[in-house]
């Protein structure tokens, strides 16, 4: 189970980089702004992850998903295509989602229960870094387009123990508020562990660097898995 804390537009890519099965995220704002959670597994109560009736904007990607308005996958329920959701309010959704789960690509469904049509699932336009609480892009975590001078504001200050980065920029990492102490430079891809560069734990601000900046050999983490580009598909 993975939960994703975001503030940043669509990034329904940045998901799919680190994991290329079927997945749901629902976000707390609509336009895919502010806290989110997001899960390959169905979900029969949304209590348990702090995000009952939270979600104003979803994204599915692969897959299709049943979401119920109760726990359990009772109340009312609709069916999300893969695609963008900017706004649940329009389905009449918005704060009302307690379980979710996924839906056998055989299984049939009456088109009744079938959401409007979602937006296409598109690549995303500007760079982001994604910090996970657990090794293996697991756990709460926060993503980002913008510089972070301090992700204590976010909850997420000294939390982060795996990485994404994506688009072509390279992100700087740092153990101090406002880019300070000790920092390391992490190029697009991904990085399943922190551990191996010092940084479990440890991060507490965040900034992409400008296209072409020179930046010392020796500020560079280690190479990063390499994370699939979507926008080619």
């Amino acid at each position: 189970m993975k939960i994703f804390c975001k503030a940043a537009l669509a990034t329904v890519a940045l998901a799919a980089a680190a994991h290329a099965s079927a997945e749901i995220t629902f976000y707390q704002q609509e336009h895919f702004q502010g806290r989110s959670f997001v899960t390959e597994r169905r979900v029969g109560n949304f209590e348990r992850f702090g995000f009952n009736d939270r979600a104003s904007s979803v994204t599915v990607t692969n897959e299709r998903w049943e979401v119920c308005e109760d726990a359990r996958f009772s109340g009312r329920c609709m069916v999300l295509r893969p695609g963008q959701y900017p706004s649940l309010g329009a389905m009449g959704m918005n704060n009302g989602i307690s379980s979710a789960r996924n839906i056998p690509v055989d299984q049939r469904v009456d088109r009744r229960r079938y959401a409007p049509e979602p937006a296409r699932v598109a690549a995303p336009a500007v760079g982001k870094i994604a910090l996970f609480a657990q090794e293996g892009f697991g756990g709460a975590a926060f993503t980002t387009q913008e510089s972070m001078r301090n992700l204590n504001r976010e909850g997420f200050s000294n939390r982060a123990s795996s990485a994404v980065v994506v688009g072509d920029d390279a992100w700087e990492v740092c153990d101090d508020e406002r880019f300070s102490g000790r920092c390391m430079v992490l190029r697009p891809g991904q990085y399943p562990s922190l551990s191996a560069m010092g940084m479990n734990n440890q991060i507490s601000s965040v900034r992409e660097l400008e296209r072409g900046a020179r930046v010392d050999d020796r500020r560079y983490a280690p190479q990063p898995v390499a994370a699939p580009d979507y926008r080619r598909r």
